[in-house]
Parts: C-alpha cells; sequence; structure tokens
C-alpha cells in the first residue's frame, strides 16, 4: 500500500516537470529552427550573418513568447474564468438539476 501511494503523490510533479521540460525546448527549438533558417537564407542570398543572428534573435522572442504565455497569460486566465464562473452562480445550474 506504500508503495501505490508513492507514485500517486510524486506523479504531479513528474506531469509538471514534463510541462516546464516542454517549455523549455519549445524555446530551444524555436531558437535553434530560426537561426539555422537564417543561416540557410545567409547561404542562399551570401549574406552571412545577417539573418543567423536575426533568425536567432527572432527565434528566441518567439520562443519566450510562448514561454510567457504559457507560464503568465495561460493561468491569468484561468483564474479569471474561475472567479468568474464563481461570481455568475455556477452552483445555481447544479440546484436547479437536483431538484
Amino acid at each position: 500500500m506504500g508503495t501505490s501511494q508513492g507514485p500517486k503523490r510524486g506523479a504531479p510533479q513528474l506531469v509538471n516537470a514534463a510541462q516546464f521540460l516542454g517549455y523549455g525546448l519549445t524555446w530551444a527549438m524555436s531558437t535553434g529552427l530560426f537561426l539555422v533558417g537564417g543561416w540557410l537564407v545567409d547561404r542562399w542570398l551570401g549574406t552571412m550573418p545577417l539573418f543567423l543572428i536575426t533568425g536567432a534573435f527572432v527565434g528566441a522572442g518567439a520562443g519566450f513568447y510562448s514561454l510567457y504565455y504559457h507560464m503568465v497569460i495561460e493561468p491569468r486566465r484561468r483564474k479569471e474564468e474561475g472567479a468568474r464562473e464563481l461570481r455568475s452562480g455556477g452552483g445555481s445550474g447544479e440546484a436547479g438539476g437536483g431538484s
């Protein structure tokens, strides 16, 4: 019984760790893909460091925005929606259905 409770307690931590790892990988992959894309454009146009550096900054910015959205904006929206449901009397629908 003690072994079955251990994974249950650790599971939310593992889910959170996987979620944050995914956010970090999204940032890294975004930066890397835009950097490689900039490098390819530079090779094609012959403007070697220009698009490489631009791509790295654009990718890092896009990755950071994704990270910011998932870590700040999305939880704030969920919190506001939950507060709105409580204020609007979300329990009144349950009371009407129970009668």
